[in-house]
Parts: structure tokens; sequence; C-alpha cells
């Protein structure tokens, strides 16, 4: 009698002390599809300290100032991914300038059916659209430049319209007619100008599109290189950094925005930027933000700097190509290093490729991934890409590499994640799909 009531408690006692597995996302049983509300089970995994406690030397400088620059451009000159303000010419060829704009415009007319209402696409929009395009006014061989700043956060567009345009019904989220948003003081290389004067066609350091009138401020390159390079510097470092001007909010700034300093006041800083008068032209206008939301200079390049900018961002919303003000995963990556002065190119596929210290993943199995990240990768440093996705690397916990992200990140089994989050490279198979680990150093 006593063995038969023997077994079962020895059973019990063992279920009740296996471990739950720590590496997926609070979900129950049900078969149904669920929003994940916690992510990990492990509440210490959503600190940076948790991640920079088993490193030797947090605070090492990974690249000094002068490497860095050297970085930058090696990824302008040698790889170019990004463009510097000062390299933008003063012309353009018209027929470069017409194979742009109707390559873009090609695209989004082939890929998009429905508006964010869900009935389709009218077969007068892109005719409309195109006609506004005034593609016929580039007659001329060449066109002279016009430099502008953005003097409000503004949304660079595919063709020139607001109207969110989707690939399927109901993916409100996925405005694919939006290419990036722009921060106050990004610098522009104008070439082109819609029928109604409204849109503006260019280029920013990082991607080209269409940007509203209203949203920027023309200038010479003189004045506005003056301004990009002053030496006496701030740089943003909270997600989300509050402008004002006399005393009033004007806008805000996103991380790893440059602005001229001017002086401090209190628990304030003055700083420079660029507004607009009724003509359009630029002026220099002084405005105030909190100093616990800035640096004098750019961050030292450190692991605790980079984990501690990117850990601002937990469960910040994602925004496709900066939509609603936000940021998607390759925008992520781009903030947390502007701060150190890192530039680093627009999309995940041409980020995975800066510098010259990538190693492949491809065909390795999920071991053979994790034992080659366990080597090779760097906390702070190593950056993870997939298709379409890009990472940034925090370490192992339990044998699993982990990562930080923003994401989208929905599956069968769960409702989009949505937000930026620490998960597990395991999370939606992840550790199967990574392809290529870049660590960011010369």
């Amino acid at each position: 009698m006593k063995k038969y009531i023997f077994i079962p408690i020895i059973l019990l006692i063992l279920t009740a002390c296996k471990e739950m597995d720590e590496h997926t996302p609070v979900l129950s049983n049900n078969p149904e599809r669920q929003a994940i509300v916690h992510v990990n089970k492990n509440r210490h995994l959503e600190m940076a300290e948790f991640w920079l406690k088993e490193l030797e030397n947090p605070d090492k400088t990974i690249m000094s100032a002068k490497k860095i620059k050297k970085f930058n451009n090696f990824t302008a000159y040698k790889q170019h991914k990004i463009t510097f303000f000062k390299d933008f010419s003063p012309k353009y060829g018209r027929n470069w300038i017409k194979k742009s704009i109707q390559k873009s415009f090609n695209n989004i007319q082939r890929s998009t059916k429905y508006l964010t209402d869900d009935t389709p696409v009218e077969r007068s929009f892109f005719p409309n659209i195109r006609k506004n395009m005034n593609i016929k006014a580039l007659h001329k061989k060449s066109v002279s430049t016009r430099f502008a700043l953005t003097v409000n956060y503004t949304n660079q567009k595919i063709i020139p319209t607001d109207i969110s345009l989707l690939k399927k019904k109901y993916q409100i989220h996925f405005d694919r007619n939006q290419n990036s948003a722009l921060d106050i003081a990004t610098p522009l290389a104008i070439l082109h100008t819609s029928k109604d004067g409204m849109w503006h066609y260019g280029m920013s350091p990082l991607s080209s599109g269409w940007v509203k009138d209203s949203d920027i401020a023309f200038g010479s390159k003189k004045e506005i290189k003056s301004y990009l390079q002053s030496k006496n510097f701030v740089v943003t470092t909270s997600p989300k950094n509050a402008l004002l001007i006399k005393g009033k909010y004007y806008d805000y700034l996103r991380m790893g925005v440059r602005l001229p300093l001017v002086m401090g006041i209190d628990n304030m800083m003055m700083v420079n930027i660029p507004t607009r008068d009724e003509d359009g032209e630029l002026t220099i206008t002084k405005a105030t933000i909190k100093t616990s939301d800035i640096h004098k200079g750019y961050l030292p390049y450190s692991p605790r700097n980079i984990l501690q900018q990117a850990f601002k961002f937990i469960n910040a919303p994602y925004g496709w190509g900066g939509m609603y003000g936000e940021q998607d995963c390759s925008k992520f990556l781009q903030e947390v290093y502007a701060t150190v002065g890192i530039e680093l190119p627009r999309n995940s596929s041409s980020q995975s490729k800066v510098g010259k210290q990538q190693f492949n993943l491809n065909r390795l199995s999920s071991e053979q991934k994790i034992e080659k990240l366990e080597a090779k990768a760097e906390v702070g440093e190593t950056i993870l890409h997939l298709s379409g996705h890009i990472t940034l690397y925090l370490g192992e916990y339990k044998g699993v590499p982990y990562i930080i992200h923003t994401a989208w990140g929905s599956s069968r089994r769960h409702f989009a994640l949505g937000r930026t989050a620490v998960t597990p490279l395991t999370f939606n198979n992840y550790l199967d799909k990574i392809d290529i680990s870049t660590t960011i150093k010369n």
C-alpha cells in the first residue's frame, strides 16, 4: 500500500521542482492566438545592468572619436551607404532624378491596393499623383540643388501624398508610402518640386523621398554646413526630447539628434534650431531642452552607454518607417548608435554590412550559431541580422543568446509584439533565421 502512495508523491515533487521555460513569452495553453503582455518571466532581463554585470569592463572604449570618424568615412566613401551633407552635389543629372522618382512611383503603384478604410485604391489615384509629380518639368540636362533643413518632425514619403497605402487589407500599421521620418535639423538636397508646390523631392544623408514644403526651410549650403558642424554641440539621449521656444512646447526630437549649444540655464540647455520665415527661408531660433535629456558632445562608445541608451526604449511602440513618431528595428539602432557619433544606414540590410567585421551564419545549425556567437559576438558592439529585421546582441542567459530589438513580431501563436523588448533568439525562430553577425568596430 505504501509503495503505491509513494510513487505519486515523488512524481508530484519532481513536477513541482521542474524549472519552467524562461525563454518563451508568458502565454497560456489556449490554442487561440493571444497578446504578449509579459515578454519575460524573469523581470531582471529588462535591465541594462543585468547584462552589464557579466562584462569584465563595461566602460571600455570600443572606438575613440578618431576611429569613429574613420568608421563613418568607410561607410560613406567605401561602402556608399550614407552621404554626408557636405558631399551633396551642386547639380544632379535630369535623367538620374527622373529615374529615381519614377522607380519609386512604379514600385508603390504595383505593390499597394488598399487604403486604411479597407477600400481599394481608385483607378484615378495614381494617374493624379503622377500628374502632380510634374516629371515633365525636368527638361534641362541637369538640376541645380537647393539646400534645406527640416524645421519640424516630418514624414518622408515615397510619393507626394499623406494618404496611407496598404499592400493588404487591415495592415494599417504598415503604410507602404512611409519611407522614413526626419527629425528637426535633418539636412536635405532638394531636386524637384510637385506641381502644386506642396511637396519637394530630395535626399537626406540616409534616404530619398518627398517631404512637405511647410516642414523645411531653404538656405545656402554654406550656412547649413556651418550649422551642422558646430563644434560646441549637444546630442539628445532620451527617446523623446521636448523642445521649447520661449517656454512653450514646439516639437520633440528623437534620440541621437545633434544641435548647436548656446548656453546652460538652470536645469535647461539653450540650443539653436532651424525655423522658417514667411518666405520659407532658413532662420535660426533659440530653443531650450532639459539638461537631463541631452549630453554635451557625443557619449563615449562603450558597452555601458550603448546598452543604457537601448534599454530606454523598453516597451516603446513599434513604428514602421517612423510612423506616429516612433521607430522600427533599423531606426532603433540608428538612434542608439547616433548618441556616440556612429552613423548607420537607413535599412536593416545595409546596417548588417557596415564596417569590416561580419561573419556569415547561414547554413549553420542552431548549436553552431550559438557557439559562434559565444566566441565572437560582443555585447554593445554586435548587431544580428535576419531577413527584414535587425537586433542588438546582449549576451547569453542560461545558454541561450538574447537580444534587444524593436519588433512587430507576430506569429500563429501570438499577436504582434509591436514594441521594443528583450527576447531570446529563439523568439519566433529568429535563431534559425539569423544570417549575419556584424560587429560595429574598425
